[in-house]
C-alpha cells in the first residue's frame, strides 16, 4: 500500500512538475521577483540591468537628495548656507556622518550587489539568450562594478573586494589595498571593453564607455603602484574612443540642433535640453542619466529628476528691488537653493587665464540677473546693479547707480549661474527645482583631458599641450605651450571644461590633491555658523573614514579603519 501511494504521488507530481526528482522542494517565489523566476530569459536580465541604471542615478541624489558632496567642500565650491554641513566643517567628517554611511551603503546594496546577481550566473550555457543579448548585459554589469569600485578607491581608499552574489551573513571582510581594488576594477573594465556594442540606445553603457573610465583607472593605478608602463595603457584606451575605434563619437566643434537656431555657442549647444543624447546629434556624450517628465520610471525619490539647478543654482529669486519688490521665480532660471556655492577660483580664477574663453560666456555662464516681477514698474526687466560699498561688501545698486543699504548674500543668493543646470522643469513645476534634462557622466572632452594627463604624467609635455589645445580651440581660447602643462594647469582645465559634471571630490582624492587645493581656494572668511572648508580640513581627510557600522558588524576579522579617523 505504501508502495503503491509512493507511485502515485510521484505520478501526481509529475503531471504537476515533469519531475520526481528532489528539486520539488527548492523554493521559487511566485509572488514576486527573485533570481529563481527573473533570471531565466534575456527580459529578466535585461530588467536586472536596468535596475543598475536606476542605482546609478542614485549617485546623484543619495547624500541629501544631491550629489553635492562630491563637489561641495572642494576648490570648486563651498556650502551656501550658515551652517557647518557640505564638508564646510571637516572636523564632522566622521566614521559616523550619513554622508559617509550612504555612498558606502550605495555602493555595496545597490550598485554591487546587483551587477554580482547578473554575474553569477549570465555565463550558463542552459540560458536561452543569444551570445549578442549576453555579452552586452555582462559587459554592462562588469561595467558598473568597475565603476562603483573606482568609486570606492577615489573615496574610502583600500576597500573588500566582493568579486561574487553572497548567499550567506558574512562577517569578515577584510580591505584589499587600494591598488588592488583599481586592479580589479581595471580588469572589468577589459572585460566589458570586449562585451559591449559600439552603438546603444541613449542612457546605455557603449563600449566608448568602458575605454574612457579605463583610461581613469589606469593613471589611478599607475600612480599608485609606480608602474610607469600603466601611462601607456591609458593613453592606448583614450585613443581608442578619440579615435573612434570604439564607436562614432567625438567633439562637438560645430554649432548642431535646435539649439543652433538661438543665441549660443557649440559648448551651450551640447549641454541645451533635448541635445543631450547621441540620437539628437551629440556625439560628444557617451553616458548620461536619463530623466522624463511624467514616464513611470523617469525619475525618483523626494526629489525627483536632475537637481542639479537646486543646489548649483542661487536664489534670484530672492532679491529685492531697491523698492522693495520681491523677484519671482523664473521658468527661464528655476528655484535654486544656493548650497553649492562657486568659490572664487571658480568664479573668477580659472578665468584670468583667458577671459574670452567661449566657457566663460554669457551663454555659459550668467553673470547678470535681471528684476522680473512686473508689479515693480521701476525695475521690471531691467538688470540688477551691484557695487562695492566702502566696507568692501556687495550691495544692490539703484538704476542711478546709487547705493542702496542692502548687502548682497553673495554665499546663497546672487552668484554667476552655471547654465548646464539649467533645463525644462520637471513635471512643469517651475517651483520643484528640478529639470527633466539628462545629465551628461561621460564626454569625449574629458577624454582628451585623461589622455593629456596620462601624457603629462609620464613626462611627454608636447603631446599632453596638444590635447589640451584641442579642448581649448574648440572653446577658442588660446592655445597653450608645453611648458604651461602642470598638474595644477590640468585641474583648471578640468574645471573649466567639467564643472558641474565632475565629481571633484573624487578626482582630487584620485590626484593626491584634496587637502592642499582645499586649502588653497576654500579659504574664504568665515561665515556664522562654521568655518570654511581650507580651514578646517586635516592631512587625513585624504580619504574619507570607513562608516563605523561597518567596522562593528566586522565581528570575525579586524576591519582597519583609516588613518586619523
Amino acid at each position: 500500500m505504501k508502495i503503491l501511494n509512493k507511485l502515485a504521488f510521484c505520478a501526481f507530481f509529475t503531471f504537476f512538475a515533469t519531475s520526481c526528482g528532489n528539486d520539488f522542494l527548492d523554493e521559487v517565489p511566485l509572488d514576486r521577483f527573485s533570481p529563481e523566476n527573473l533570471l531565466t530569459n534575456e527580459a529578466g536580465y535585461d530588467a536586472a540591468v536596468v535596475a543598475l541604471y536606476e542605482g546609478a542615478r542614485q549617485e546623484h541624489i543619495i547624500a541629501s537628495n544631491n550629489f553635492e558632496y562630491m563637489t561641495v567642500g572642494t576648490d570648486q565650491t563651498q556650502w551656501g548656507r550658515n551652517d557647518s554641513r557640505g564638508n564646510k566643517d571637516y572636523s564632522l567628517l566622521n566614521s559616523n556622518l550619513d554622508a559617509t554611511i550612504v555612498y558606502w551603503d550605495w555602493a555595496y546594496k545597490q550598485m554591487i550587489l546587483r551587477a554580482n546577481l547578473i554575474l553569477d550566473d549570465i555565463d550558463n550555457p542552459d540560458l536561452k539568450i543569444s551570445t549578442e543579448a549576453r555579452n552586452n548585459i555582462k559587459g554592462q554589469a562588469l561595467f558598473f562594478r568597475a565603476y562603483t569600485y573606482n568609486f570606492l578607491a577615489n573615496i574610502y581608499g583600500g576597500v573588500p573586494i566582493v568579486d561574487a552574489r553572497l548567499i550567506a551573513p558574512k562577517f569578515d571582510f577584510v580591505r584589499n589595498t587600494r591598488a588592488e581594488v583599481l586592479s580589479f576594477a581595471a580588469k572589468g573594465l577589459e572585460q566589458a571593453a570586449e562585451l559591449l556594442p559600439l552603438d546603444v540606445k541613449d542612457g546605455r553603457i557603449p563600449r566608448a564607455a568602458a575605454f574612457h573610465l579605463l583610461s581613469e583607472v589606469y593613471i589611478s593605478l599607475a600612480m599608485e603602484t609606480k608602474d610607469a608602463s600603466l601611462y601607456d595603457k591609458s593613453i592606448s584606451a583614450a585613443s581608442k574612443v578619440i579615435n573612434k575605434e570604439a564607436g562614432d563619437y567625438q567633439l562637438m566643434t560645430a554649432r548642431f540642433g535646435p539649439a543652433a537656431t538661438k543665441p549660443g555657442d557649440v559648448f551651450s549647444d551640447i549641454f541645451a535640453q533635448g541635445q543631450i543624447n547621441k540620437s539628437s546629434g551629440n556625439k560628444e556624450v557617451m553616458w548620461a542619466w536619463q530623466f522624463e517628465s511624467f514616464t513611470p520610471g523617469g525619475a525618483f525619490g523626494s526629489f525627483p529628476a536632475n537637481n542639479s539647478i537646486r543646489y548649483w543654482g542661487p536664489q534670484p529669486h530672492n532679491l529685492r528691488s531697491p523698492n522693495g519688490v520681491l523677484n519671482i521665480v523664473a521658468d527661464s532660471l528655476g528655484r535654486g537653493i544656493g548650497v553649492n556655492s562657486p568659490t572664487n577660483y571658480v568664479k573668477y580664477d580659472i578665468w584670468k587665464f583667458d577671459p574670452d574663453d567661449m566657457r566663460n560666456s554669457k551663454h555659459n555662464i550668467k553673470r547678470v540677473f535681471y528684476y522680473n516681477n512686473p508689479a515693480d514698474k521701476d525695475y521690471f526687466g531691467k538688470p540688477v546693479l551691484t557695487k562695492k560699498g566702502a566696507d568692501g561688501a556687495l550691495y544692490l545698486a539703484r538704476n542711478d547707480g546709487s547705493l542702496t543699504t542692502t548687502k548682497l548674500d553673495t554665499l546663497q543668493i546672487y552668484y554667476p549661474l552655471i547654465a548646464k543646470i539649467l533645463g525644462t522643469p520637471f513635471n512643469n513645476d517651475v517651483l520643484s527645482g528640478n529639470t527633466s534634462k539628462d545629465f551628461s557622466r561621460m564626454r569625449v572632452a574629458e577624454t582628451y583631458l585623461l589622455r593629456a594627463e596620462a601624457y603629462f604624467r609620464k613626462g611627454d609635455l608636447a603631446n599632453a599641450a596638444k590635447d589640451i589645445n584641442v579642448i581649448r580651440t574648440r572653446a577658442k581660447a588660446k592655445n597653450i605651450q608645453n611648458s604651461d602643462v602642470t598638474e595644477n594647469f590640468i585641474l583648471d582645465e578640468r574645471s573649466r571644461e567639467l564643472l558641474v559634471e565632475e565629481p571633484r571630490l573624487r578626482t582630487l582624492i584620485r590626484m593626491g590633491r584634496l587637502v592642499d587645493r582645499v586649502r588653497t581656494y576654500n579659504s574664504a572668511p568665515s561665515v556664522p555658523n562654521g568655518p570654511s572648508s581650507g580651514k578646517t580640513i586635516k592631512d587625513h581627510n585624504k580619504f574619507w573614514p570607513i562608516p563605523q557600522k561597518v567596522i562593528d558588524a566586522n565581528t570575525g576579522a579586524k576591519f582597519e579603519q583609516n588613518p586619523g579617523y
